[in-house]
């Protein structure tokens, strides 16, 4: 007797966790600006400076931005997976038939 996994199939919307996103984000951003800072390190990587930038004021190559950079990167991305997830789960009515 075979059963298939799709013999149940739920009609009820789907959501997105908020934190889940939130957090999700929020460390793909910080690792994100990790790779930058360490790209700062390889000549004519001019670009990785330009998104250091966005977060911190400190010097591109210095602990300080790795750290301040980091943590205001982890903040922004976090509050965009929030957003985000918030604003899917309050669009989801409009999936109904």
């Amino acid at each position: 007797m075979a059963t298939s996994e799709l013999s149940h199939v739920d009609s009820r919307p789907h959501r997105i966790g908020v934190m889940r996103l939130a957090a999700t984000l929020g460390v793909g951003a910080a690792l994100i600006f990790g790779l930058c800072w360490l790209g700062t390190f390889i000549p004519l990587s001019s670009p990785t400076h330009a998104y250091i930038g966005m977060f911190t004021a400190a010097p591109p190559r210095s602990v300080a931005a790795l750290l301040e950079g980091g943590a205001w990167s982890f903040l922004f991305g976090a509050l965009n997976g929030a957003v985000l997830a918030a604003l899917y789960n309050l669009f989801v009515r409009l999936d109904r038939r």
